[in-house]
C-alpha cells in the first residue's frame, strides 16, 4: 500500500509499504478521508511542539474509512461498516491514516461506527469535533454569557456552532484570515478582523470593560495566549485548545489576580454519541469546514496547504 512518511521539517514521502498485519482483537480499514490536524502541522513543520515526535511518522488520526478485514475475537464490527477513531500511530512500528490502509488494535474498545448520512469526508472529521465538545462541556458556557474564541480554525468553529446550538447569541470569533471569518461570520458569529481591528478596544466596549465570560483559545500564539488572559473577566472561564509553535511567556498573575479557571482540553471519545446526535440533528455542520482535498500522493502539497491557514480551513487527504 502507498503511506505519506514525515522524515522531518517539510520532508514528506509517498512510499510503499506492507498492509498491516492484524491480531484477533484488531481490524484492518481501508482508509476513506484523513483531515490534517493542526497538530500533524506542527510535526510537519518541525516546530517546538513538533519536535516532541521521532521521525519517521505517519500520525493521521482524523479519519473515516470502511472495515475490510476483522480479528477473531472482534464481535461488535463486521466488513463494510464505515468506522472512525481509534488510531494507535505512536505505537511500535505503526502508522496514522495518511495511508491506504490502517490497523486499529482492541477495536471493540476503540473504534465507533459512522452513521449512513454522514460521508467519509465529514466522517473524518469528527475527531476535532470531539476535541471542541470537550472543551465546550468543561467550560459550560450559559446562554447569557459572553464568549470569545481566539481562532476560527475547525475545532474554533466548531465551538461557535455549539455555543450557538444551545442559544448563547454573543459569542465573538478573532481571527487573521479572511475565508476563516467569512465562515465564522455565515454560521452567526460576531466577527473580529485581527489584523485589521483592536480586538482588545472591541471586546472592553461590547462587555462594558468587564471582559467575556468564557474564552476559547484556539489559536495558538503568543499574543493570543496574552489576550485570553487580558479578556478573560475576573472570575471567568479560559480553555486552552491549540499547540503552540514557540514558547509563550504570560504572568501567572494574570490567572491568580482574577481568579480564573483555566482548562486544557484534548481528545476523547467521550462524547462520541453527543456529537453524532448534533449531525443527525443538524445542530453542527461538518461539510462547510472542508476547504481543500487532495489525493494521497499529492500529500506534500496538502501539507503545504494546510500549513497556511490564511487559505485553508480543513484539508482533506484521500487515500
Amino acid at each position: 500500500m502507498k503511506a505519506a512518511i514525515i522524515y522531518g521539517p517539510r520532508a514528506l514521502r509517498v512510499e510503499e509499504v506492507e498492509v498491516p498485519a492484524i491480531g484477533p482483537e484488531d481490524v484492518l480499514v481501508r482508509v476513506k478521508a484523513c483531515g490534517i490536524c493542526g497538530s500533524d502541522v506542527h510535526r510537519y513543520l518541525g516546530t517546538r511542539y513538533g519536535q516532541r515526535f521521532t521521525y519517521p511518522l505517519n500520525s493521521g488520526h482524523e479519519y473515516c474509512g470502511d472495515v475490510v478485514k476483522i480479528g477473531a475475537n472482534v464481535r461488535n464490527f463486521k466488513v463494510g461498516d464505515r468506522v472512525t477513531l481509534g488510531v494507535d500511530w505512536l505505537g511500535s512500528g505503526s502508522l496514522g491514516a495518511f495511508s491506504e490502509y490502517i490497523r486499529i488494535p482492541k477495536a471493540d474498545r476503540r473504534l465507533h461506527k459512522v452513521p449512513e448520512g454522514i460521508s467519509h469526508e465529514e466522517g473524518a472529521i469528527i475527531e476535532p469535533l470531539l476535541v471542541a465538545l470537550n472543551g465546550f462541556s468543561r467550560a459550560k458556557p450559559r446562554g447569557n454569557e459572553e464568549i470569545l474564541i481566539l481562532g476560527a480554525g475547525p475545532i474554533g468553529l466548531f465551538i461557535l456552532q455549539r455555543c450557538l446550538s444551545e442559544g448563547i447569541s454573543k459569542v465573538i470569533v478573532s481571527e487573521i484570515s479572511p475565508r476563516r471569518l467569512e465562515l465564522a461570520r455565515r454560521f452567526g458569529a460576531i466577527t473580529v478582523d485581527a489584523k485589521m481591528e483592536n480586538l482588545e478596544e472591541r471586546i472592553f466596549s461590547m462587555t462594558r470593560m468587564k471582559g467575556v465570560d468564557v474564552t476559547f483559545e484556539c489559536a495558538g500564539t503568543p499574543a493570543t495566549i496574552r489576550q485570553a488572559l487580558s479578556l478573560t473577566k475576573p472570575g471567568g472561564r479560559l480553555c486552552l485548545i491549540a499547540h503552540y509553535a514557540q514558547s509563550a511567556e504570560i504572568d501567572p498573575e494574570a490567572i491568580i489576580g482574577k481568579t480564573l479557571t483555566v482548562y486544557g482540553i484534548g481528545g476523547g471519545d467521550a462524547l462520541f454519541e453527543e456529537a453524532i446526535s448534533l449531525i443527525v440533528q443538524g445542530k453542527i455542520e461538518l461539510k462547510p469546514m472542508i476547504s481543500h482535498e487532495f489525493p494521497l500522493q499529492r500529500a506534500r502539497e496538502a501539507f503545504e496547504l494546510a500549513s497556511k491557514g490564511d487559505t485553508s480551513v480543513k484539508v482533506i487527504i484521500k487515500p
